[in-house]
């Protein structure tokens, strides 16, 4: 704790220094995150997320034809049809 009260100079000098260290912070943070975004981003598309169908996963894909392909083969089965 302060033994003095400081000058309107010093007074105005912390808060320009604070003003820097925040703005610095904040940069900082922002690059972080935006790499984590890319991070993240490589991840989903290593993992078979289909661009431009909203995050649509290659497996949900791959589900959704194995079962009509499937169905197709059941039905061929069951009544013997094509």
């Amino acid at each position: 704790m302060a033994t003095k009260l400081p000058t309107e100079a010093e007074r105005n000098a912390n808060l320009d220094a604070l003003q820097k260290a925040v703005d610095q912070w904040a940069d900082s943070e922002k690059i972080r995150l935006e790499n984590e975004v890319k991070f993240m981003r490589a991840v989903l598309q290593g993992r078979g997320a289909v661009p431009g169908e909203g995050g649509v996963y290659a497996g949900t894909s791959n589900l959704s034809t194995t079962s009509t392909l499937l169905q197709a083969e059941v039905d061929q089965f069951l009544i013997g049809t094509k």
